[in-house]
């Protein structure tokens, strides 16, 4: 066997309802067909080196999936288009539903896997799943388990991310492993979870969507095809993974602050600092000293705290994310106070978001695709969100990777495994990955030193 073998192939079906509202059928809002155009899911990796899959905790992983299914039901459906209606909805209403579970098996050195900072793409794309988003309807979500034959095991998903973004995702990750890790005992969660899109306001939602619908995918049922060079492409890229453990975000925050010519005093959250010091390393790394030398940066910002239709003891789980554009300049970037004009500017832009979530939001797809020439970065994740905590009862993952990254700039934010750290993968093409290597590490060092206060590695 070289590199993964498929053992078996089964399905987690949906128990029956009743489910809550909207029930079985689950149509979809701005927020969510925004994401109908993605050619592939979104895909994630959890790798756990310590643990052992026996045939009886393999049976718990699959039936505390069923579990976890009927508090997230509209995981187990199919993406759909309703022709009568012209409308995007999650359909869970068919007997059949549920979510495929592929078995493996890998010779693959999973310690490897993990303590490499450079990720090896292509043995871990072998180590997730995908499914055919061509045509609809198409399923939402499909699971791998992958037994190495040194010892470990991995998880691997595939998401549709029409059905819900990261924060729904993984609380439903959250829930799954603390039912397998409590061997199938009733979970109870401490929130209400509420899959209804009628909490996002606006009184044009419904043409909104439409429009949504209409400009990305306009021959529904049949979606956007892939172009052939996606999988090259991803090949292409290097992705590097930085661990900032908490000394090296202080730092970074310190940094921003003693640097701000600002009359306001602010410190930048730890997601802000680093997506920052990436664009800084980044403009750098270009050289891109020049004030014509345009540069963007994409934040995906979490609307849920400041959306009037949520509630503080109920968790969305539908896609509640917009992207927060942020421009600047080379000379601003890569001027000694690079790092504080990067915060300002990501501040600023966010603060406007808080302000007014939802402005602007019929022109959400043209800003995006229409987003300026040059260098461009884009932030997806949260340096909140504590992936590493997801325990199936085989102890914390060693590592966990967004391995769908596509794009050159890309970043993917989470909470790192150690308190207090901050983990974030960077994707980079045309073999840049060393120079913004050096570049990230330069800026963590204090003046006179060639050495950064902390960690800032996996």
């Amino acid at each position: 066997m070289s590199g993964v073998r498929i053992v078996d192939m089964s399905f987690a079906p949906l128990l029956p309802g009743p489910y809550p509202p909207p029930g079985e059928i689950v149509p979809l809002s701005f927020l969510d067909t925004r994401w109908i155009h993605l050619q592939q899911p979104v895909q994630n990796l959890l790798l756990y080196p310590d643990s052992t899959l026996s045939s009886s905790s393999l049976h718990l992983f699959k039936t505390s999936l069923t579990q976890a299914l009927s508090f997230f039901h509209p995981l187990s459906g199919k993406l759909t288009y309703r022709h009568a209606t012209d409308q995007l909805v999650i359909d869970s209403s068919s007997p059949d539903c549920g979510v495929s579970v592929i078995e493996v098996e890998s010779d693959l050195d999973i310690h490897r896997l993990i303590n490499e900072e450079n990720i090896d793409i292509i043995a871990f794309t072998n180590l997730v799943p995908s499914f055919s988003m061509d045509k609809l309807p198409v399923p939402v979500f499909a699971v791998q388990i992958t037994k190495f034959v040194g010892g470990g095991v991995s998880v691997g998903t595939a998401l549709h991310h029409t059905v819900m973004d990261g924060i729904g995702f993984w609380r439903f990750m959250e829930t799954w492993a603390a039912i397998c890790r409590d061997n199938g005992a009733p979970f109870q969660w401490h929130l209400q979870t509420s899959h209804d899109r009628d909490v996002i306001l606006h009184p044009h939602k419904e043409v909104i969507a439409t429009r949504f619908m209409k400009l990305l995918a306009p021959d529904l049922p049949q979606l956007p095809q892939a172009p052939k060079s996606l999988v090259q492409d991803r090949l292409r890229l290097t992705r590097h993974t930085f661990t900032l453990d908490h000394t090296a975000i202080k730092f970074l925050k310190q940094r921003a602050c003693t640097q701000s010519d600002d009359q306001t005093i602010f410190v930048p959250s730890a997601s802000i600092a680093i997506a920052a010091h990436v664009w800084v390393s980044l403009a750098k790394a270009k050289r891109l000293p020049k004030e014509n030398d345009a540069t963007s940066l994409w934040l995906l910002f979490d609307l849920r705290a400041y959306l009037k239709g949520m509630k503080n003891d109920v968790l969305f789980t539908g896609n509640c994310i917009r992207g927060v554009p942020v421009k600047s300049s080379g000379q601003d970037l890569t001027a000694p106070q690079g790092l504080a004009n990067a915060c300002l500017a990501i501040s600023h832009a966010v603060k406007a978001v808080k302000e007014r979530p939802l402005d602007g939001v019929e022109r959400w797809p043209d800003e995006f695709k229409n987003r300026p020439t040059g260098m461009n970065v884009m932030v997806a994740g949260s340096a909140r969100w504590g992936v590493y905590e997801t325990d199936f009862g085989w102890g914390r993952p060693g590592r966990v990777e967004l391995v769908s990254m596509n794009f050159d700039g890309e970043v993917s934010m989470l909470a790192g495994r150690d308190k207090g750290s901050v983990q974030a993968t960077v994707a980079l093409a045309g073999g840049q990955m060393e120079v913004f290597e050096k570049a990230f590490i330069a800026g963590l060092a204090q003046q006179g030193q060639s050495d950064y206060p902390g960690k800032a590695r996996l």
